[in-house]
């Protein structure tokens, strides 16, 4: 019998990451981030397009401690890897415009509460990535907030 990945599955990992303690989380999220990174294009593309799949049924405000571990976690990386990342994120979200508008508020939270370096490491890395997004399918910057748009656009915090 051979186990496959589904949105189904990817909801249950997110459940049990969320209600772990940050202690157990953060290795496992660190691990599995460095897996991913020596993974295949072909990996990494399914495993984003499985999460943003799944997070249309989940409710992201109860995982919030989740998303903000896996940020401080994305943070230890190289700039590099981090837009490698986000332009995944960017491409699936392109495809899926609806899903800014429930994932962006808790980015935002969790970004308010970094230091002032996570959060410029952050800020250069989501508009670097932001900006190589061909034009014609840049509607996340059609989609996202004031608030957003404001932290990416101008100088100082969200």
């Amino acid at each position: 019998m051979s186990v496959s990945s589904s949105s189904d599955t990817t909801e249950d990992i997110i459940e049990i990451l969320g209600n772990l303690q940050p202690f157990l989380r953060k290795p496992i999220i660190k691990n599995k981030l460095i897996d991913f990174f020596k993974s295949d294009n072909e990996f990494q593309s399914d495993t984003i397009n499985l999460i943003l799949e799944s997070l249309q049924n989940v409710n992201l405000q109860k995982y919030n401690d989740l998303i903000r571990t896996w940020l401080e976690i994305l943070l230890e990386f190289d700039t590099k890897q981090i837009n490698f990342l986000i332009k995944l994120y960017l491409d699936g979200l392109a495809k899926n415009p609806e899903l800014i508008k429930k994932i962006e508020p808790t980015i935002i939270s969790c970004i308010k509460n970094f230091d002032k370096d996570q959060i410029d490491k952050l800020k250069i890395c989501f508009s670097e990535t932001l900006f190589l997004v061909s034009f014609d399918k840049n509607i996340i910057l059609n989609n996202l907030g004031e608030e957003s748009s404001n932290w990416l656009l101008k100088e100082g915090s969200c």
